[in-house]
Order: structure tokens, then sequence, then C-alpha cells
């Protein structure tokens, strides 16, 4: 099975994430694409992210009835930051056949070499760059190219001037995110 295994804080996941997962399953003819929120991002430790729950609940509601589309939420129950080789370890256990594609986004690139064991993880994962916009420069990674202008920022600061996030969200996760009265003081 061709697996891509999509990590990230999800504070909150919104539809960029999922036009490039879709485009990424369909371009690699990928089997499926599992959503990973992580505890604590290690490249995110400046900012106290919304709670893992609500955010856990967000993918959710995100992903629900979405082919090919999972949620595994195995970095939650970790304490400390969520880092990659743990998860990659433990889902190559659980699936050893399985053929493992890593998403990072195009914004992470120049830091992948600080990512722990980053050698060992380029030997257990083909690493896939998701790219919102068109690619700029060489890469040694394969690359999904969809221009897609919304990032969780821009969604946080929207729902902190009280504007709406309508069609930036699914619309279950908006309502996830409105319920538990997440970023209103970002």
């Amino acid at each position: 099975m061709k697996t891509g295994l999509f990590g990230g804080s999800f504070d909150p996941i919104h539809i960029g994430h999922l036009i490039l997962a879709r485009e990424a399953l369909e371009q690699l003819g990928l089997d499926r694409v599992i959503f990973i929120p992580a505890a604590i991002s290690p490249h995110k430790l400046h900012r106290e992210p919304a709670p893992a729950g609500a955010r856990l609940e967000m993918v959710r509601a995100a992903v629900e009835g979405e082919p090919g589309f999972e949620v595994e939420d195995c970095e939650l129950g970790r304490e400390g930051p969520s880092f990659t080789i743990d998860t990659v370890r433990l889902l190559r256990d659980r699936n050893p056949a399985d053929v493992f594609f890593y998403f990072i986004g195009d914004d992470n690139l120049a830091k992948l070499h600080t990512w722990l064991e980053i050698d060992e993880l380029k030997r257990l994962v083909q690493f896939v760059v998701l790219a919102r916009e068109a690619a700029a420069g060489p890469c040694e990674f394969p690359r999904v190219v969809r221009k897609v202008d919304v990032s969780s920022t821009e969604v946080r600061k929207r729902v902190a001037r009280g504007q709406s996030i309508r069609y930036l969200l699914p619309h279950r996760a908006g309502e996830v995110n409105y319920r538990n009265g997440l970023y209103q003081n970002d």
C-alpha cells in the first residue's frame, strides 16, 4: 500500500491542507493519506497551539467522509515534542508492507536538515514537498504544486479580528473551532 503521511500542528486545519493532500493522493497514486496532528511541533515552540483535543476534532471533522483520508492520533498521546521519526517508526511497525511518503510544506524545506534523525527519516520515507505556489529552484524531492492562498496563520488572525472563516475551513471543522472558542485572543 502506498501511504502518504501528513503531519503538522493543523492549528487549524484548512482547505489548503485538504486540497494539497488530495492533489498528492492523485498525482502520486497513493492508496491513502493519513493526517497526523502533532501534540507539540518541535519547530513551533514559540507559540502554544490550540488544545490538542480540539485540533484533533477539527481534523477528524475535516476529513470525515473523504475517500482515502484517515486520521492518526498517536502523537497526541506522547509527552514532549512530536518527532516525525518516532511516528514513522510506529507506523512502519504497524504496516511493514507499506511504502511511505511524508509530506512537508515548502516553507519547511530549508529547515529539514534540522529534523531529528533526518538521515534515517530519508531512508524510511520518500519526502514530498507540498507547495502552495509555483516552486522556486531545484529540490531533491518530488513536489506537488497547487496554487492555494490560505494559511493557518491567516485563519487565526481572522478569528481574532471577528472576521468570517467560512470557505477557509471545511464547514464542520469551522463549527468545532467556534464551539471551542479557539483563536479569539490570538
